[in-house]
């Protein structure tokens, strides 16, 4: 329904308030005094708000619309319309930077990631750094702030590397700098580096994860552990099958949407039966929800699960982290399947089509097969030879 005048004007009132929605949040509230409200409804951050645009008639119809419409698109922006802006840059410090990323973070991560995140920002970046500016942060700022937590604490150094680079992102993105201090600092402190972009998991250790995974008293949540297996049986990337959702899915196909993919392209991935009977119950619009069930789970929580080490009452280690493995992530399960693919048999070329890694050069320009008819064999084939296997 479309509001016009004529329609507002004739809307009488009740006993009770109530309310009548023209779409998309836009909303007009009439109490039982006869007060007609313009309103916009609408979720940030999994919460429901209301935002009021003026009373009716002294705010015209016009008028409420125009409010309306900058609202919803500070919404589209994943902006407060509520939350006054932050100030400009000349005057916006880390520590402001830290207060603004830390709401952002909280609504958007695992309560035990968020913990650790708010440790480390609040530990090692705002007394180094917390009276800066944003804009004055430089490249050699952020490796000298590196390699001071490093040659303490090699791991804490690539926490502040990992957590100050994604809150710099963040700042990016909203415009509060020009660039990120902390892009490429890892050729520059090699201490802090990760060095397992070439780990494949053996057979041995690919029947050790599935058991563990499987167990129902394992480590983390269901959701988390099957989100896990997924990857292994799909070859695809942590955070594509964390945000897995039911519009997503029809029968044995699974289509990513380009704004969900790393090269920005569609990409259509099959799911074989062992992943079909292993997908969870679905109670909200996500398979792998938060607890909260107002979103997804996060990338991270996935790799966090894996390298938490949980303690008792007493202080005593329940399990050991990456289930008593060396050192694995969550992306080396898709490194894994599709090198284990390969030794099936697979081309380089069909492994490519199935990872949704981008053609190169003239290929990519004029090779748009999108190879479904393979996918289906290998992603079948490598179901079946990981039934067999564990």
């Amino acid at each position: 329904m479309k509001f016009t005048d004529r329609y507002l004007q004739s809307l009488k009132p009740r006993e009770r308030e109530y309310c009548v929605r023209e779409g998309h949040g836009f909303t007009i509230r009439v109490l039982p005094s006869g007060s007609k409200t313009f309103q916009y409804i609408y979720f940030i951050n999994g919460k429901r708000k209301r935002l009021g645009l003026g009373n009716y008639p002294i705010t015209s119809l016009a008028e409420a619309r125009e409010k309306y419409f900058d609202a919803a698109t500070s919404v589209c922006k994943g902006l407060d319309p509520q939350v006054p802006p932050p100030p400009p840059p000349e005057f916006y410090t880390v520590s402001k930077l830290i207060e603004d990323y830390l709401i952002h973070a909280e609504a958007n991560l695992s309560k035990a990631f968020f913990k650790i995140v708010r440790l480390t920002l609040n530990n090692d970046v705002l007394p180094a750094w917390g009276r800066r500016l944003t804009v004055d942060i430089r490249r050699r700022d952020a490796i000298e702030l590196v390699e001071s937590v490093a040659s303490r604490a090699p791991g804490q150094g690539r926490n502040v590397l990992k957590i100050a680079r994604t809150m710099f992102t963040y700042a990016l993105h909203r415009e509060r700098v020009d660039f990120n201090p902390f892009s490429g600092v890892s050729t520059a402190v090699p201490s802090v580096a990760a060095n397992d972009r070439d780990r494949v998991l053996s057979n041995d250790e690919i029947k050790h994860v599935w058991n563990s995974l499987h167990n129902k008293v394992g480590i983390g949540t269901h959701e988390t552990r099957i989100a896990l297996l997924i990857i292994l049986i799909t070859a695809q990337r942590p955070g594509e099958v964390a945000g897995m959702s039911a519009t997503e899915v029809s029968e044995n196909w699974w289509t990513i949407s380009s704004d969900r993919t790393k090269n920005n392209e569609e990409h259509r991935v099959f799911l074989p039966p062992l992943a079909l009977r292993l997908l969870p119950i679905l109670l909200c619009p996500w398979y792998f929800p938060a607890p909260t069930l107002a979103g997804p789970i996060g990338r991270s929580s996935l790799s966090h699960m894996l390298s938490q080490t949980p303690k008792d009452k007493s202080g005593n280690s329940i399990r050991l982290p990456y289930l008593g493995l060396p050192r694995w992530t969550p992306h080396d399960l898709r490194r894994t399947a599709a090198t284990k693919m390969s030794e099936l048999g697979a081309s380089d070329e069909i492994v490519d089509a199935i990872l949704n890694h981008r053609k190169k050069g003239v290929i990519g320009i004029y090779n748009r097969n999108k190879y479904d008819n393979e996918k289906q064999i290998w992603l079948t084939k490598w179901a079946n030879h990981l039934e067999k296997l564990t």
